[in-house]
């Protein structure tokens, strides 16, 4: 009522609300650098009594009763978390590859382009001194120059384990990696589930748990690096009356919708290992207690080559994808860009084409007999074997034959029983193969199902090839992220100019609210003096 008395009813609600503000506002400016703060501010209406004033005017003249707090709310744009959590998986993908191909460039730029000092590469540089033995036993009779023609062919031999060896061992670090980062998601999921049964007790009870939402928040943008993700929110009826929120995260552009948290339900991820194409399985939703939502869902949902996106999708193309080595069957059923992707897996395949090729190469010119039928000529047989027992020469198991280190098998100066001693013609096929440049490399010759073209060229020019299909990878990758970077950027900034604490804004509510409490405060010295002088009257 509007009253004398119902004016410092009036003055307390005033003062509360500016005492509230200040709270509020302090609250603001001590979590500027608090990570994933979203902004808040004091919700507050104008009371109005729905009776009539027993004083009233004659012109019915109403007077609120004071400001009355509703709540304090988040300065936050949903719109914007979107565009945010898109353009951060963007970048996590870009991130993810580019990491890969500069691993990648880490070791396969030595076999190119070499440090400075061999700037012929490692493996180019072995290859031009075994062509240069050859050339000198060409002019000078192999005679004198077959120990040092092994001794470097089986030197290149090394710098292939070597080169296979490392590539293994970035295989084998990033299969660590996904398991460590499918943990990691796991442990985003758990947490958020854990929050949303938190903050729904909060609803229950009348708490907004802001700081609750900042922390679920931070969780979704992590997330969203490691997988495109949809967000959504709607109101469910927690029995009693109350209507609490209920966050939902599924995969984005997922058909049907994959699940991976739902309330107080969330999903675990998995991964199956090299044999199984390091697929990843979604398994169905549980509760904290493991008590699956759906008892008749399918259990667990593997998830094709495109469904993921992000740094996980990019951690499995470095683990899988093959290029040009790319089956039919990977292609037409699997994922139809497998050919134009190319991971670690691509490049172990060119290093071996590389040594299986290099290897057959010289066995032939070295068996001329060999399945012809003709009596086998004198030190003939293969220079290259494997060192495993196995058929397929690879760059992990090329080695010079035994039978060539123990001398029973030579180098052929020529191919016919009956030439001159001083008949060096096979040799000169030797020297020409590392200069002909129409050498087949088949990608079936490593997979025998592989969809791509021959490449035809020398071996000089397999290796480039290597090194230039390398760099164009990086330089690709490299623009998309700084593309996507710029947009994530953008999207941050627009995003943190509303949810993010702004200094000048909080020092001009830090104003607002003291003149408000200093006014109030007057009010009532003014009623109080008021009060006084009435009371002095009718004494």
């Amino acid at each position: 009522m509007s009253s004398t008395f119902g004016t410092i009813t009036t003055v307390r609600l005033g003062i509360y609300a500016s005492q509230k503000g200040l709270d509020v506002t302090g609250n603001n400016i001590t979590n500027i650098n608090t990570n994933g703060y979203t902004r808040q501010r004091l919700d507050q209406i104008s009371l109005v009594v729905s009776a009539s004033d027993k004083y009233g005017s004659q012109y019915k003249a109403r007077v609120g009763q004071g400001p009355v707090i509703t709540g304090i709310s988040q300065l936050r744009d949903p719109g914007m978390d979107i565009s945010y959590r898109k353009a951060n998986s963007d970048v996590g993908s870009a991130d993810q590859m580019l990491a890969g191909l500069e691993d990648l460039a880490g070791i396969l730029d030595e076999v190119g382009k070499g440090d400075g000092e061999q700037d012929d590469g490692v493996i180019l540089n072995q290859l031009n001194d075994l062509r240069d033995l050859i050339n000198q036993a060409l002019t000078n009779g192999i005679e004198n120059y077959e120990g040092s023609i092994r001794a470097s062919a089986n030197a290149l031999c090394t710098q292939f384990h070597q080169y296979a060896k490392a590539l293994e061992g970035l295989m084998e670090d990033y299969e660590t990696q996904l398991d460590e980062d499918t943990t990691r998601v796991n442990q985003i999921l758990t947490e958020l589930r854990d929050l949303n049964l938190q903050i729904r007790n909060s609803d229950v009870r009348g708490d907004a748990a802001l700081e609750l939402r900042d922390q679920r928040n931070l969780l979704l943008d992590e997330l969203s690096g490691y997988m495109k993700i949809d967000v959504t929110y709607k109101m469910v009826d927690a029995g009693g009356g109350y209507m609490v929120e209920e966050m939902s995260v599924k995969l984005a552009d997922k058909k049907p919708d994959t699940m991976l948290v739902q309330g107080e339900y969330a999903a675990k991820i998995g991964t199956t290992g090299e044999a199984d194409g390091y697929k990843v399985n979604v398994y169905a939703l549980r509760n904290k207690d493991d008590e699956k939502k759906d008892p008749t869902a399918t259990d667990p949902v593997t998830l094709g080559d495109n469904d993921l996106y992000g740094s996980l999708q990019s951690l499995r193309e470095l683990l899988t994808e093959e290029g040009e080595y790319a089956s039919k069957d990977d292609i037409d059923n699997v994922d139809g860009n497998a050919a134009s992707k190319r991971g670690i897996p691509y490049y172990i395949n060119q290093l071996d084409s590389l040594a299986r090729t290099f290897a057959e190469e010289m066995n032939k010119l070295n068996m001329p007999n060999d399945g012809t039928g003709n009596p086998p000529l004198d030190g003939e047989g293969a220079l290259f074997e494997t060192n495993d027992n196995t058929t397929d020469i690879t760059a992990g198991n090329i080695c010079i034959s035994q039978e060539w280190a123990e001398g029973t098998v030579k180098m052929l100066s020529t191919t016919d029983p009956n030439a001159p001693t001083d008949d060096r013609s096979n040799l000169a096929q030797f020297l020409n193969l590392f200069n002909r440049k129409d050498i087949e490399f088949d990608p079936k010759d490593i997979v025998g199902d592989a969809e791509g073209a021959v490449y035809e060229g020398s071996f000089e020019g397999m290796l480039l090839r290597i090194e230039s299909t390398l760099a164009q990878d990086q330089m690709a990758a490299t623009t998309t992220l700084n593309n996507y970077a710029i947009t994530l950027d953008n999207v941050y900034t627009d995003r943190d100019s509303v949810t993010g604490v702004d200094l000048n804004d909080e020092a001009t509510n830090l104003m607002v609210y003291q003149k408000a409490y200093t006014a109030a405060c007057r009010v009532l010295t003014a009623l109080e003096q008021a009060i006084d002088s009435l009371l002095a009257a009718t004494a």
